[in-house]
């Protein structure tokens, strides 16, 4: 059942836990992460990232994430993760997304809160909820954030961190839901252990009503993810470590049968795999204990 975001992060608000986002890029991973809440009796949030269009195409892919989303048990929230672009945003709207993240982050701060604020004006408009990002989160995935690309060296990741004053202008001027601020992630694989600034997460919820969202959680550590929460994190992003758990133990299989193997079988394992570790994601952050 799709719900409004402003409800389910308001229950989490108040119980002190946060809401996984997993991104789904195939219908096998769409079901595991459905079927995953379900058994969790947990409130879950379908995330669609533009950067993979090429491989999840909206007109074609968005329809199904809302037609799974308002078959389930559990209540759901449709999400468009990381729209790059206007015309992209409003694709998602047209698809039935209820919420959308309009990330504008590689711009100026003054640039980023006109953009967003017109967006969020419309998307409200549409009972819509609408996700900015301050500050800029280092990427090593090509295409997804605007800070840095696959290669280049991040010379001092505290660079890119959110600050609370500029967090603060940009909720009050731009009215979103929601606001992913940068305090020590990357998309992608960490290349270092990460060791996330708790204590400016806290100042910034202080300063903020937007709830929080943290991105880059695939490799942070259990008790670093926990602390984000208790210092005011709503809802999680995750895809990496969800999008590649399938991998290794398909090629194990593959590379181990003594029979042909069909795709659906794999497709089939691929699903199955997807779930648990979704089951392991939404556990970790406490709303399956609603």
């Amino acid at each position: 059942m799709i719900v409004a975001l402003k409800d389910m992060l308001e229950d989490a608000e108040q119980r002190n836990y946060a809401v996984a986002c997993i991104n789904a890029t195939t219908y096998e991973g769409l079901r595991g992460i459905i079927e995953a809440a379900e058994e969790l009796n947990a409130p879950v949030i379908l995330g669609h990232a533009q950067v993979h269009e090429s491989v999840a195409p909206i007109d074609e892919f968005g329809p199904l994430v809302v037609q799974e989303a308002a078959k389930a048990t559990v209540p759901v929230v449709v999400h468009l993760d990381h729209g790059m672009d206007y015309e992209y945003a409003i694709k998602a709207v047209r698809a039935g997304f209820n919420s959308i993240m309009y990330d504008c982050s590689n711009l100026t701060l003054e640039e980023n809160i006109e953009e967003v604020r017109r967006f969020t004006e419309l998307a409200h408009g549409m009972g819509v909820a609408v996700e900015g990002e301050v500050g800029c989160m280092p990427s090593n995935i090509v295409g997804q954030g605007g800070c840095t690309e696959f290669g280049k060296e991040i010379v001092n990741i505290r660079d890119y961190y959110t600050k609370p004053e500029e967090a603060k202008r940009f909720v009050k001027e731009t009215g979103v839901d929601m606001l992913t601020v940068s305090f020590g992630t990357v998309h992608g694989v960490f290349v270092d252990k990460p060791e996330l600034d708790i204590e400016l997460l806290s100042e910034i919820h202080k300063e903020t009503d937007a709830y929080l969202v943290m991105h880059g959680s695939s490799g942070v550590d259990s008790d670093q993810m926990l602390s984000a929460v208790d210092a005011g994190v709503r809802k999680i992003n995750h895809y990496t470590n969800v999008g590649t758990a399938p991998v290794s133990p398909l090629m194990k299989a593959v590379q181990q049968s003594k029979n042909p193997v069909y795709y659906h079988d794999l497709a089939k394992m691929s699903k199955d795999i997807i779930k648990e570790k979704s089951k392991e994601i939404i556990a970790l952050l406490r709303s399956h204990m609603r």
